[in-house]
């Protein structure tokens, strides 16, 4: 019985050294990168994109932002930045401190993880990003504190421009006799997004109804009844969702659905992250929504893709390489 024992505590005792090491490893990758200038860094994956936006005009050599999902599409994107970009989460103070920080942005919620920093005279700055409001008011904080007022303003001005533009395009050019009910599906085809959620924002501007977005709650799951009342005209996937326009075709259940009958499941573009996310390539998700609810809309997506990417990512992109994303 001893031996067993003592076999179990020796067995436990090198998973925990793996395990730590693992970390250890991890962390020096960042710290030898880190060196002796301080970074700015950016704690979710919202805000690092846009950290990253605003950053770009100069060459982002100075942060360390988060990757949005589990998919690595940013260092492909980015490969000057591979070193940037944290694919683990760091949550406590010791292991934040070794990475050097000097401005540390988060979301508002999570303040208390970060109190012995604040102690160790590094700035934490916290804000929400999940309406649009909060979005611009976050954009000009952080250019504030950077010293890149200018660079947050041309941002912000240009979103707002062409979400305007697509109102007026929507109000203005649409056949439509009247708005499409549209169902956002979000991980899988019974899960969306409730009232006050990023998502909604985005379907209304571009003029299509929610079907959701009365619907107490944040990420809220819906049933197979529900789905048939709301009857959505327009089904719109998230670029994450595990079920496809195919298998939602074939789900008996929903053969009845109108969009299921007339076709209309699309699935959101991504390139940097999906268009949906509070992010900046969600200005783009707005003219594709509005194209997808009127394909009588000439909105000419290909160009508003290349002027974006340029602004904001510093990214030159071809017809060629906007038509990949949009197919």
């Amino acid at each position: 019985m001893k031996d067993v024992m003592k076999k179990a505590i020796n067995y436990y005792k090198i998973i925990g050294l793996v395990i730590m090491c693992s970390v250890w490893i991890f962390l020096a990758h960042y710290i030898s990168f880190a060196g002796e200038s301080s970074k700015i860094m950016a704690m979710d994956p919202m805000l690092s994109q846009w950290l990253l936006a605003l950053k770009c005009s100069e060459g982002a050599k100075d942060i360390l932002i988060t990757e949005v999902g589990k998919n690595e599409y940013m260092p492909d994107i980015f490969p000057g930045l591979k070193n940037s970009i944290m694919r683990k989460k760091i949550d406590n103070a010791e292991s934040l401190m070794l990475l050097n920080p000097k401005m540390i942005f988060i979301k508002t919620g999570t303040d208390h993880n970060y109190s012995e920093l604040k102690k160790s005279g590094v700035e934490v700055v916290s804000f929400d990003f999940e309406t649009i409001e909060d979005i611009f008011s976050g954009v000009s904080i952080m250019g504030g504190k950077l010293k890149m007022e200018n660079r947050a303003e041309s941002l912000v001005q240009y979103f707002k421009n062409v979400l305007d533009e697509t109102r007026k395009n929507v109000e203005k050019k649409s056949k439509l006799t009247s708005k499409p009910r549209v169902y956002y599906a979000n991980s899988n085809i019974y899960n969306s997004m409730g009232r006050g959620m990023y998502q909604n924002f985005l379907i209304e501007t571009a003029g299509g109804v929610s079907v959701t977005s009365n619907s107490s709650g944040s990420k809220i799951q819906i049933s197979v009844e529900e789905l048939i009342k709301y009857d959505p005209q327009i089904i719109i996937t998230a670029a994450y969702c595990s079920d496809t326009p195919d298998m939602i075709m074939k789900n008996d259940k929903l053969k009845d659905l109108s969009a299921v009958k007339n076709k209309k499941i699309f699935v959101m573009p991504r390139y940097v992250t999906s268009w949906d996310m509070p992010a900046p390539e969600s200005i783009l998700g707005v003219i594709w929504l509005a194209q997808k609810f009127d394909s009588n809309l000439k909105l000419d997506l290909n160009k508003q893709m290349k002027d974006f990417y340029l602004l904001f990512y510093d990214i030159k992109m071809s017809g060629g390489e906007a038509e990949k994303i949009l197919n």
